[in-house]
């Protein structure tokens, strides 16, 4: 499927919705949750195209409250600790790591959050950019390892 203008606007808008969850005192934050909006995340990042960075400048900082808000909220994923590999090739050894889903989730909300800053300064091409390259060498992984921890470690239990 070809990306368009519209896909990026339809990600500018879950990536708003997804900060506004994780900068929300007064959000109850679940698994279900979380994983809802990872999966929205996920899916809409697919559609971004690539391309090129002007941007010589490196990212922008994130609002201050609003990241404060966010370390604070997530904090309730930490320490939820799950085992994965960095390369699941099966032909490679790699041994198990430990992954967080309070920091797949924080460094997701970093990444998204930085790009909807450069989104609102008018600088689309950037935030695509920001997005998509991301997508595919930083946060789709946390978004992969989380997801796959919240499904294995509670969604699916029947308790």
């Amino acid at each position: 499927m070809k990306a368009s203008a519209t896909h990026l606007n339809d990600f500018s808008k879950t990536a708003r919705a997804f900060c506004a969850w994780c900068e929300a005192s007064d959000s109850e934050l679940t698994d279900q949750q979380a994983a809802y909006w990872l999966c929205c995340l996920y899916a809409q990042a697919l559609l971004l195209p690539e391309t090129e960075s002007g941007n010589e400048n490196g990212l922008p900082e994130l609002p201050a409250a609003a990241l404060k808000n966010a370390v604070a909220n997530l904090a309730t994923f930490s320490g939820r600790y799950y085992r994965e590999v960095f390369d699941p090739d099966p032909l490679l050894g790699d041994e198990p790591v430990m992954g967080d889903i309070g920091d797949d989730l924080l460094d997701t909300y970093k990444d998204i959050r930085a790009g909807l800053v450069l989104f609102d300064k008018g600088e689309a091409s950037e935030a695509l950019w920001h997005w998509a390259f991301l997508h595919r060498i930083h946060w789709g992984r946390h978004v992969a390892g989380a997801l796959y921890a919240l499904h294995c470690l509670t969604i699916s239990r029947w308790e």
